[in-house]
């Protein structure tokens, strides 16, 4: 009977369901349904800026260069050559190729100046040494400015500045190349981080930025440069006395031996830069040759050195 009724009965019907719909719209405005927002984890962050950074880099492919980086190297220019000097060793190219694996402090300077030549200053250990001699270097770089007249300007500063001992207390660090051409026509030699000098005691000098290099020709008739850098397996880098001049040494070998006459010496592997036989035709390409050498004759030595004295 009651089941009836409701059926029967359309306006009760319509009354619940507008009743029902006024709960319903109530319900709706009076308890609106919250959504719960899930916290990004720390690990999200940092995965979420590091995709932001790299889209930034990828929108802006010309970004500003580090400000370590060093700016564009500027033509070098070397001075010290007469024009009737006929041997000149050291070329362009050559120069280019040395400048590359030297410090990056030196790296910048312009000018390379030639501190010792064989043909120009004649065949002697002693002059060699005499001209390496930085003391030396400051009076001949003071000769040649000599006829510049400064002006009052710089009379003011050298006074607020000191004496001459006081700028060798400061001098910056120089650079030295030393350049050999043999009678067969092969040009090697090596960098060095001081000046070639008289030792009275048996004492190396130098350090790790010292290298031995060597351009040798191809099968096609073109030079190629090959360096030789600093192994750290000991430190008998350079030595030089009354009698000759050796660079790298290990087991009685040098990378580089010149007797006191400048006229002949030795090249042969050594611990100190693991290098190949520089002179001649006597390479070691490979493996190493301990027990292999080859002695030279010297037509052409030359002494540049990088940056002011």
């Amino acid at each position: 009977m009651s089941e009836e009724k409701l059926t029967s009965n359309p306006e009760d019907q319509r009354v619940y369901n507008e009743k029902e719909e006024v709960v319903d719209i109530e319900t709706s405005s009076s308890l609106p349904r919250k959504q719960i927002e899930k916290r990004p984890s720390l690990l999200d962050r940092l995965m979420r800026r590091g995709s932001e950074s790299k889209e930034q880099e990828n929108s802006n492919p010309q970004a500003p260069e580090r400000e370590d980086e060093l700016p564009p190297l500027s033509d070098l220019k070397l001075v010290g050559y007469k024009e009737t000097t006929r041997r000149r060793l050291l070329g362009g190219e050559l120069a280019h190729n040395i400048r590359n694996l030297v410090p990056r402090r030196l790296q910048l300077a312009s000018e390379w100046n030639l501190v010792y030549s064989m043909e120009q200053d004649g065949i002697s250990l002693r002059s060699l040494y005499r001209n390496n001699d930085r003391d030396q270097q400051v009076a001949q770089v003071k000769r040649q400015r000599k006829t510049v007249d400064a002006g009052y300007a710089s009379s003011v500063v050298n006074s607020m500045v000191g004496s001459h001992e006081y700028h060798n207390e400061i001098r910056r660090p120089v650079g030295y190349v030393l350049v050999i051409q043999d009678s067969t026509g092969a040009i090697f030699g090596s960098y060095l981080n001081e000046n070639l000098r008289l030792m009275e005691h048996k004492r190396y000098y130098g350090n790790g930025e010292c290298f031995l290099w060597k351009c040798e020709r191809t099968g096609d008739g073109s030079m190629r440069f090959k360096a030789f850098v600093y192994t750290g397996i000991n430190d008998n880098i350079i030595y030089s006395n009354s009698q000759f001049i050796a660079i790298g040494s290990s087991d009685g070998h040098n990378g580089i031996w010149i007797d006191k006459s400048l006229c002949s010496g030795v090249s042969a592997y050594c611990e100190t830069f693991g290098n190949e036989v520089l002179c001649g035709s006597s390479h070691a390409s490979g493996s190493r040759p301990n027990a292999k050498e080859s002695r030279f004759e010297i037509i052409g030595l030359e002494v540049w050195r990088i940056g002011d004295p």
